[in-house]
């Protein structure tokens, strides 16, 4: 038979759970004492008018009785919502913690399929270039394209590999508490985000002029 460990999460759900079932249970007596303590309040009223001294006395003794039944269930009600309290903020802090882990651990894919990606494009970049290298001494045009996947041999590797330590670092600091525990919602599709318009001549090696140019 399989035996199912209990986590630590579901161990302090229970102990919520029988924390609550036990302020339900202290109140429901907290509202029994209160009520018996009006009657008894009542009953020595009642005695101190009619002049019966004996039911006088025994009113208040169960008054007092009452009384202070009531402030122990009070004192007791009081700490067991600091108990509650304090397992809800454990359970809050559980659960930080496993989102923090969750985040971190994404962020990390990310950067992982990152390089992995660079790596792919750059080999993609390097094929581009040799292939344009024999087409330039033909069309001169393909000059252009051939020192752009030039640029990207240079530059792609070390771009990839910054962007891949700043994510690990944000990861660390989600780790640490510093940074959100959830990543950041992507931009809305509508948000308009203005750029400025690219020079053209870096494009003057092109024989097509790209769309977002024309005009």
């Amino acid at each position: 038979m399989r035996i199912f460990k209990s986590t630590p999460e579901k161990t302090v759900q229970r102990d919520i759970e029988a924390a609550t079932a036990n302020r339900e249970r202290v109140s429901a007596r907290l509202a029994e004492c209160d009520q018996a303590i009006a009657r008894h309040a009542s009953a020595a009223k009642g005695c101190a008018l009619s002049g019966d001294d004996a039911g006088l006395d025994a009113a208040q003794t169960s008054l007092r009785a009452a009384q202070d039944r009531a402030v122990a269930l009070r004192s007791a009600l009081s700490e067991i919502d600091q108990q509650i309290a304090n397992l809800e903020q454990a359970k809050a802090e559980m659960a930080d913690r496993k989102l923090r882990s969750e985040t971190a651990a994404e962020i990390e894919l990310l950067a992982r399929k990152l390089g992995e990606i660079g790596v792919e494009f750059n080999g993609i970049a390097e094929r581009l270039s040799e292939q344009t290298h024999r087409a330039v001494p033909i069309v001169f045009e393909a000059l252009g394209i051939n020192n752009f996947a030039k640029v990207c041999l240079t530059e792609l590797p070390q771009a990839v590999e910054l962007v891949s330590t700043m994510l690990r670092a944000h990861a660390d600091a989600v780790l640490a508490g510093s940074a959100p525990a959830k990543l950041p919602l992507p931009e809305q599709a509508s948000a308009e985000v203005s750029a400025p318009a690219p020079p053209e001549d870096r494009y003057r090696y092109l024989p097509i002029k790209p769309k977002f140019l024309a005009g």
